[in-house]
This record gives C-alpha cells, sequence and structure tokens, in this order.
C-alpha cells in the first residue's frame, strides 16, 4: 500500500509541475499587430497600432499613435481572458483594459480625460 501511494504522489507531483510549465508556454491570444481606434481619445491618440508579443514568458505591449510616436506597456497582464496593461501618455498614466471577441478586441481606457472606449482588430499578417 505505500508503494502505491509513493506512485500516487509522485504522479500527482510530476503532472502538477507539468501543468505549471505548459501555463507559461502558451502565448497570449492577443499576440499580433492591431490596429486600434479610439474617437473618444485627441488627436494624433485616437487611431494607430498596437503589437502585442509574447517572448521570455511575458505578454508585451508596444501602441504606435498616428504621428508616429511609440509607447511601451507596463504592468501587463493576461488574466481570466482580458488583457490590462498601463501606458504613459504625456505624464498621464492609461489604463486600459481590452477583451477579445472573435477576430476584434474592444475595452476601455482609463485616463485624467474620463473613460475611453476602444476597439482593435487584427491586422492582416503580410
Amino acid at each position: 500500500m505505500k508503494n502505491l501511494s509513493a506512485v500516487l504522489l509522485l504522479l500527482f507531483t510530476v503532472s502538477f509541475f507539468n501543468a505549471k510549465v505548459m501555463a507559461f508556454e502558451i502565448p497570449s491570444e492577443y499576440e499580433g499587430t492591431w490596429a486600434y481606434e479610439c474617437y473618444d481619445a485627441p488627436y494624433p491618440y485616437h487611431e494607430g497600432t498596437v503589437h502585442i508579443a509574447y517572448k521570455d514568458k511575458a505578454t508585451t505591449v508596444k501602441i504606435t499613435f498616428k504621428n508616429g510616436q511609440s509607447v511601451a506597456g507596463k504592468n501587463v497582464n493576461v488574466k481570466d481572458g482580458k488583457l490590462s496593461f498601463e501606458v504613459n501618455v504625456e505624464g498621464n498614466v492609461v489604463k486600459t483594459v481590452l477583451e477579445q471577441k472573435g477576430d476584434k478586441v474592444t475595452g476601455k481606457a482609463n485616463s485624467p480625460e474620463g473613460v475611453m472606449n476602444i476597439v482593435i482588430k487584427k491586422k492582416a499578417e503580410k
């Protein structure tokens, strides 16, 4: 009986550690380059691209505005199917939460000017 308990404990331990490793190897479903629209935001921040990558076991976000200026996302997190991050725009922190629905992602950006609606759509890969 002790041998059976030891084998079951070993199998449980091995499968537990494998499950953790597998969870870290799964890339973000948000990965890729997206076009975004946020018409509540002032020009030139109302349109641009969002590049989301999964590298070194972390999701990264880079936003490029219509005027060519880029900002990197901080505190990037994918949890319960939602992507959240913060960017610094003109000295202000803008907290963003996005949720994917098919090939479109919608969400809210919370800035000092208020809450703004965002829609991002996957760009066709070349």
